[in-house]
């Protein structure tokens, strides 16, 4: 009896320890993608490595038309591990107006709200003129 019980503790505190749950952290490098839902039109692949970021949209259709970047290289600059400011990269791509309009107004702040399984949903704040514009959505590890 004495044998089961410790056998059937062992086994539970084994499965604790593999059920690891995600952190802010584990977002921080890999690779992701963001589902499309009401208020992001297109699914899109992320590639994050530190401070540099890589988005993919998937366009078969090419419903975004010819002009818009399709693959957008960005900087990020870490405030803490739930929070980040994203840049464009103009090192290495050619901005479209819209882009550019955001760099000049010190990027898109990120924050992460809740991580539910292997997804974390964010909240996107813009500033402009004083007047701020938020969307929110949800980056999920692959």
């Amino acid at each position: 009896m004495k044998k089961t019980i410790l056998i059937a503790l062992f086994l539970v505190i084994g499965i604790k320890i593999n059920a690891q749950e995600l952190a802010c952290s584990d977002f921080k490098n890999g690779n992701f993608y963001v589902p499309a839902d009401k208020e992001t039109l297109l699914p899109y692949k992320i590639i994050r490595n530190g401070n540099h970021q890589t988005e993919i949209v998937e366009d078969p259709e090419n419903i975004l038309g010819a002009d818009f970047n399709k693959i957008a290289y960005e900087i990020i600059e870490w405030i803490d591990d739930c929070t980040y400011r994203l840049k464009f990269d103009d090192s290495k791509m050619e901005l479209t107006e819209y882009q550019k309009f955001l760099n000049d107004n010190i990027g898109i702040l990120n924050e992460l709200v809740k991580i539910v399984g292997k997804c974390f949903y964010f909240k996107s704040t813009l500033s402009v003129n004083g007047e701020t514009h938020q969307m929110t959505g949800k980056i999920c590890k692959e």
